[in-house]
């Protein structure tokens, strides 16, 4: 469908069942870059998957579509981009990493935190995470980058426009959001909007003005889908979609793997994951899967 108003081409046939849905495109005659995502059974996968509460759910979701908003947008598509926040709330941690094949995967530090919601029934993902840094990790060409900056509300939206205004000094308006349940997932995405080099004060201004009459980002997904967000935004600035990207949570532990990590773990660290016959039971912290050894599997090679 085309709107009339944006110009904007986005297509409206849903992704392959249990995928998200990312795109990425230019507006405003060229002064614009833009990335929206819409990470619904992305982040119901992870919250089932990790049995998360819906303040834990609406943190990690703006972490997973901030990670797979960041690398599509990179100058340079990095093979792996990690958004890490730390912070002295409650939360203490939210982790979220994307690949180049469009994985996704991520972890809170607190899967089953619960807080009394703010005015108007929001979650307070900001009070959660509290004070502390965020920090961008890039995997690329074999090696890796990373840059941080101090955490402004904790909310991770207005932090990642602090970040790549200080790391990548770009003008940017980042807007993410879940709209969780008490048991799923309604709706989870968001978008980027990048000021290019030479854009007009004219189309900035429109951008802004478009936030403004936003409803809300997981509530225009619900209602809209993708499309309606990104007409919703770039209502007056014609462009077009450049890019489109399936997204899903797919973890990349392995039974090797973690074989391996519990081999070099000391026989005092190993105690608490063992059972009275000696064997091993361990979970990945980013997937829930369950891994069980026995105890001649976890002697050293």
């Amino acid at each position: 469908m085309k709107s009339a108003n944006t110009g904007v081409r986005v297509p409206h046939e849903p992704p392959p069942a249990g995928e998200g849905r990312l795109h990425v495109g230019l507006a405003g005659g060229g002064s614009l870059r833009w990335g929206a995502a819409d990470l619904t059974p992305v982040v119901e996968e992870a919250r089932r998957r990790l049995d998360l509460s819906p303040l834990a759910a609406a943190a990690l979701g703006r972490g997973l579509t901030g990670a797979a908003l960041l690398l599509r947008l990179a100058a340079k598509t990095p093979a792996r981009l990690v958004v890490e926040i730390r912070g002295d709330g409650p939360m203490r941690l939210v982790l979220a990493e994307a690949d180049q094949q469009g994985n996704l995967r991520g972890m809170v530090g607190q899967p089953r935190l619960h807080l009394p919601t703010a005015p108007g029934g929001k979650l307070p993902v900001g009070d959660a995470i509290g004070k502390g840094l965020l920090r961008v990790l890039r995997e690329q060409d074999g090696a890796s980058y990373q840059s941080q900056v101090a955490l402004v509300t904790g909310e991770i939206g207005t932090d990642l426009a602090h970040y790549l205004e200080q790391s990548e000094q770009t003008q940017s308006a980042v807007l993410v959001g879940v709209l969780a349940k008490p048991e799923g997932v309604a709706a989870a995405g968001g978008m980027i909007v990048e000021v290019l080099p030479g854009a007009r004060d004219a189309e900035v201004e429109r951008l802004e003005a478009n936030i403004g009459r936003l409803a809300g980002v997981s509530r225009t997904i619900e209602e809209q889908g993708l499309h309606g967000l990104v007409q919703t935004l770039l209502d007056g600035l014609p462009g077009e979609v450049h890019e489109t990207r399936e997204l899903r949570y797919r973890c990349r532990c392995s039974r090797e793997r973690l074989r391996q990590h519990l081999i070099v773990l000391s026989a005092d660290d190993r105690e608490h994951l063992q059972h009275a016959d000696g064997s091993t039971e361990a979970e990945c912290v980013f997937c829930g899967e369950v891994y069980h050894f026995e105890a001649a599997e976890l002697k050293p090679d």
